[in-house]
């Protein structure tokens, strides 16, 4: 029997929501119809605001949830219009909301959503609050898309390791029987350059890496980046811009604002330094596991940037690693994570467990989300 579900997805580089109509039949799925909300500047530049300290942060952040929860409605009625499709013929809505504090050392991860107002502007059970059971049981609540990875990219012939570069990077090490090998936050992916990129030049990203391919990588400096104390844990592990944020460049930033020339080359370091986080990080992989070749498939925004899958190919090939993108295996990489979340919608609404303590290191398998039920 199929059922209908709906993902959302807001990610670390804050520009909007990717929503997704999605076709569950028995765990295999696919996308009916998705759409893109991008936020206005205002409601942009206060999430932005709220993923460091700042002052009266109760209130904007009430205000956040308001209007984050307001945007994914627009995002849901948007696909149910252009679907032809009742709100009661969608089984649940799978939010991930807005990470704006991610304290696993804490006891907590923090997405700011709303999922009653959700709930009441589309008519739809509202999924949300996927972190904090996993959390609960002792996990680092991230990553947590990896058992969509297994399902979507499984190859009985090589061991797939997906790389998604949104914000942040994680791996995911699928073996040929579909069993998840490792799991990880691996480091930055576009965080620091978005930043970058918004600080310096007020833009949100560099486009096709113009900038960075401008640039010329300062050494001494990347060197100084590859000592990050993240780096050195060993997995599970994971990561946000509490580790990874501006501050974190805050040196480099101020040097920028006083030499122009230095803005291509800060940025093309920045870029290399993704790219070797996740160079060590996949044959660190392929050395624990005893991998002799194998396929990395990358999604995310990273997954566009030139100067990045060049560098990890020209890297990973003396490992026998194959270098592809997810569109390659027709999967569109930029939905990819809303996908995972109407999945995990899909997952509670069944209450079925996820086992994912080899990524985060949770003790026991826990079912994720919160309903918020619609009233029929």
């Amino acid at each position: 029997m199929t059922e209908l579900y709906i993902g959302l997805m807001s990610g670390t580089s804050i520009d909007g929501i990717d929503a997704v109509l999605v076709e569950f039949d028995t765990n295999k799925s696919r996308i009916l119809n998705s759409t893109s909300v991008d936020y206005d500047e205002d409601t942009r530049k206060l999430l932005h605001s709220l993923c460091s300290p700042s002052d009266d942060e109760i209130e904007k952040a009430g205000v956040a949830r308001v209007k984050i929860a307001e945007y994914e409605a627009k995002a849901v009625n948007t696909l149910l219009d252009e679907a032809k499709i009742k709100p009661e013929e969608v089984k649940a809505i799978g939010s991930h909301g807005q990470t704006v504090r991610h304290r696993p050392s804490k006891g907590f991860s923090l997405q700011l959503d709303n999922g009653a107002l959700l709930c009441a502007l589309t008519g739809i059970d509202t999924v949300c609050d996927f972190r904090s059971a996993d959390i609960a049981h002792g996990g680092n609540g991230a990553p947590l898309t990896q058992a969509f990875h297994s399902m979507q990219f499984r190859d009985d012939k090589k061991v797939s390791m997906v790389l998604n570069l949104g914000g942040i990077s994680n791996l995911t090490v699928v073996d040929t029987d579909g069993r998840i090998l490792e799991a990880f936050d691996t480091g930055p992916a576009n965080t620091l350059i978005d930043g970058t990129c918004r600080t310096l030049l007020n833009i949100p990203y560099d486009k096709d890496a113009k900038l960075a391919l401008k640039g010329k990588v300062i050494p001494a400096l990347l060197e100084k980046y590859m000592q990050s104390p993240y780096l050195k844990l060993e997995p599970p592990k994971s990561t946000g811009r509490e580790d990874f944020g501006l501050d974190f460049i805050k040196e480099e930033l101020l040097f920028a604002t006083q030499d122009e020339t230095f803005i291509n080359d800060l940025i093309a370091t920045l870029s290399e330094f993704t790219v070797m986080v996740n160079v060590n990080a996949i044959r660190m992989c392929m050395y624990r596991h005893k991998i002799s070749d194998a396929r990395l498939v990358l999604c995310g925004g990273g997954a566009y940037n030139p100067y990045i899958k060049t560098g990890l190919e020209k890297n990973l090939q003396k490992n026998n690693v194959s270098v592809m993108t997810a569109e390659e295996l027709n999967v569109n990489s930029k939905l990819l994570e809303a996908h995972a979340f109407a999945f995990f919608a899909y997952k509670f609404m069944h209450r079925e467990c996820l086992r994912l303590g080899d990524s985060t290191g949770a003790r026991e398998p826990s079912i994720l989300g919160c309903l918020y039920p619609a009233v029929h």
